[in-house]
């Protein structure tokens, strides 16, 4: 699922949605933490891509805070960001 999520934030960045990115990273991140399952190199790359993309988008105190309320964020609501 955190993998879905970070595909979605990845899309929801390069049509400018970049909040939203920030959000499902978010999510993705506590979930692989609560998972105990790390972030696989072969991600990792695109993660940082779209990571960068919203913090250059957003500054980083906004990107920070939409990042944030993402771990805490429940599931559905965070499928439901990435599916509208």
């Amino acid at each position: 699922m955190a993998l879905a999520l970070e595909g979605f934030a990845g899309a929801l960045a390069l049509s400018g949605e970049c909040e939203a990115a920030a959000t499902l990273l978010g999510t993705a991140t506590a979930l692989r933490e609560s998972a105990g399952a790390s972030l696989p190199q072969a991600e990792r790359d695109d993660i940082d891509r779209v990571s960068a993309t919203a913090r250059d988008a957003l500054g980083e105190e906004r990107f920070e805070f939409a990042y944030h309320h993402g771990t805490a964020l429940d599931l559905d609501t965070a499928r439901a960001m990435g599916l509208r």
